[in-house]
């Protein structure tokens, strides 16, 4: 068995860059993306990553499809 993903997502986000995250209701807000939750498909969920908020003072665990580049 192999330790790698079956269908990884390439999201082309790295460690350090700067996100938009959607949350439940459609609105967006800045975060830093830490990295891959690589233990995601082990409780039959999709692809998620962690994304730290510097504003918040919190990190959390959310959906790939719902994290955006931010320019600034």
């Amino acid at each position: 068995m192999s330790d790698q993903p079956e269908n990884p997502i390439d999201h082309g986000f790295k460690e350090g860059d700067k996100v938009w995250v959607e949350d439940g209701e459609g609105r967006r807000h800045p975060g830093i993306f830490v990295g891959d939750n690589e233990a995601s498909g082990w409780f039959g969920g999709g692809p998620s990553a962690y994304v730290a908020h510097p504003e918040g003072h919190q990190a959390e665990v959310v959906s790939v499809f719902r994290i955006t580049p931010r320019e600034e």
